[in-house]
């Protein structure tokens, strides 16, 4: 079997559950790109993983113990769909890569159609036996969405398309309402489903004047909108808003898009003196690595100020954040710090909240808890 060889530090951190080795901490490599290989330190067997040339992260653990891939890979899928059907029935993330011991691995389940996602090189030999589980355990169509950047890093072509099947739309159920999802052309998997509960828990502010800042299909919006009330979605992309137009009128939700730039559309909105009883902001993740961490802070402080200067007195604010580089005190500060700036007083509803329970925290991997979700009350 390849073989690779780890010093202690690695040791210490595959003992204690880690699944990443880096570069710097690998010391000999008889092994081809792609490999499974046995992880080492001297004489003593710690792992199991796949080797990728020239990563950054060139192995990624899989396996304390059984040393066949796909036997380790089929089983902790087995495994994962029973677990994820405890929680949710009809669409769910079945597996999320690390969070869930599957390195570069992403299944999301929508009704009847699956998203498939990998990330890592020597999985990728395994995509159609993948494929075929997958249908296997009912969902009879599935998407290749292999179209992620991170593959690039590790040497593996861009893809999309039908793997199983002839279907890649479907219509599916949350909470009070519905949603269209399109597996092939949507963002990343064709619907963010981390979100669902706390999408689900705001339908508690539907009734009166709403506006939901980086909309994407309506998420936020659709649910308080469906319940009643008027909503204004602020949207830059025009496939997502042509997906938002059929949410919309799916759920005979009253409401209007607004086009544009998140921080432009709310300045214009602020001229123009509207006001709303709750604003919603769900923005993708402003900090995508350590450089841009600074950067990132400055946007979500000032789209949390905008936001806090449109919502009438007392009214809801729901503010997130997917950057997992951002950490929960960061982001409380932030929010803080800018209803300090705009004379606000603020309470938090509870808890900070995060991401929906089928999309697992690995403790080992800190970066797999990455959702913020903050409901607060925003008051003069």
């Amino acid at each position: 079997m390849p073989r690779v060889w780890v010093n202690e530090s690695a040791a210490r951190e595959i003992r204690r559950g880690a699944l990443h080795v880096y570069a710097q901490n690998v010391e000999g490599v008889e092994a081809s790109d792609g490999d499974w290989v046995e992880v080492l330190h001297g004489g003593e067997t710690l792992a199991y993983g796949f080797f990728t040339k020239g990563s950054s992260i060139p192995v990624k653990i899989y396996s304390w113990g059984e040393d066949d891939p796909w036997e380790v890979i089929s089983s902790r899928m087995e495994d994962l769909f029973v677990q994820k059907k405890r929680l949710y029935d009809e669409s769910f993330r079945w597996v999320f890569a690390e969070g869930d011991l599957l390195p570069g691995l992403l299944v999301d389940v929508f009704k009847d159609v699956a998203a498939l996602r990998i990330n890592v090189k020597g999985l990728e030999r395994f995509k159609e036996d993948i494929a075929d589980l997958i249908v296997d355990h009912g969902v009879e169509n599935v998407v290749e969405r292999n179209d992620g950047k991170s593959r690039l890093k590790e040497g593996l072509p861009l893809r999309k398309g039908l793997l199983r099947g002839r279907k890649h739309k479907t219509v599916i159920q949350e909470g009070a309402v519905k949603f269209f999802v399109d597996v092939l052309k949507g963002q990343k998997t064709g619907f963010y489903l981390d979100q669902r509960e706390n999408r689900i828990f705001s339908e508690r502010f539907a009734g009166g004047r709403i506006l939901d800042v980086f909309s994407y299909t309506g998420g936020f919006g659709i649910h308080m909108g469906a319940l009643g009330g008027e909503v204004h979605f602020v949207e830059l992309g025009e496939a997502a808003a042509e997906l938002l137009k059929r949410n919309i009128e799916l759920n005979n939700v009253s409401g209007k898009i607004f086009k544009g730039d998140a921080v432009d559309v709310m300045r214009k909105l602020l001229r123009r003196g509207e006001r709303y009883d709750v604003v919603s902001l769900d923005p993708p993740a402003l900090i995508k690595n350590r450089a841009d961490v600074e950067k990132g802070k400055r946007m979500y402080f000032l789209l949390n100020r905008l936001a806090m200067r449109l919502l009438k007195p007392g009214g809801v604010l729901l503010s997130s954040s997917c950057s997992h580089f951002l950490t929960p005190k960061d982001f409380l500060g932030i929010i803080r710090g800018a209803a300090e700036k705009e004379s606000k007083r603020i309470r938090l509803m509870g808890s900070l909240r995060g991401q929906a329970p089928d999309h697992s925290v690995y403790l080992p991997q800190p970066e797999t808890l990455y959702l913020k979700f903050a409901p607060l009350w925003v008051e003069p």
